[in-house]
């Protein structure tokens, strides 16, 4: 399992339902006309998150589950990837899994009144193997 760099970059996470439900509340708060300056315009910005993961550890995660699921053939290895190693593995994109990336959904939860509700990625961890494996077979 490839860990970028230290691994020590932290991300938040939040799960689509409820990313969806900050916009179900925001389409509410618009069709029953709420003006509140708080809600919209320049104030309008809001991160989601429902917690915060180290990419090293979500990968060590999801290495060991795909191994116990038996989706993998054999034995997964920890190894440290440089940023030319990861873009030549995983594109361009991968770099970014080795900056952090961090913010608290307190707007969200004031101005809107959110709260998650829906499983935590560490939750979510076999479906998102086996969705993923789904995936790759079908190519």
């Amino acid at each position: 399992m490839p860990i970028i760099g230290q691994g020590k970059a932290r991300w938040n996470n939040v799960h689509v339902s409820d990313l969806a439900q900050v916009f179900v509340l925001l389409t509410e708060a618009s069709v029953n006309n709420n003006t509140d300056a708080e809600l919209w315009n320049e104030k309008g910005y809001y991160l989601v998150e429902n917690g915060e993961h180290l990419w090293s550890d979500l990968a060590r995660i999801m290495g060991k589950r795909a191994q116990d699921l038996g989706l993998v053939e054999k034995k997964l290895e920890e190894s440290s990837l440089g940023k030319d190693k990861a873009v030549e593995q995983a594109g361009f994109e991968a770099v970014s899994w080795g900056f952090n990336s961090r913010g608290k959904a307190e707007r969200a939860k004031k101005v809107v009144g959110w709260e998650p509700k829906a499983p935590s990625i560490e939750d979510c961890v076999d479906e998102i193997l086996k969705d993923e494996k789904s995936r790759l077979e079908k190519k």
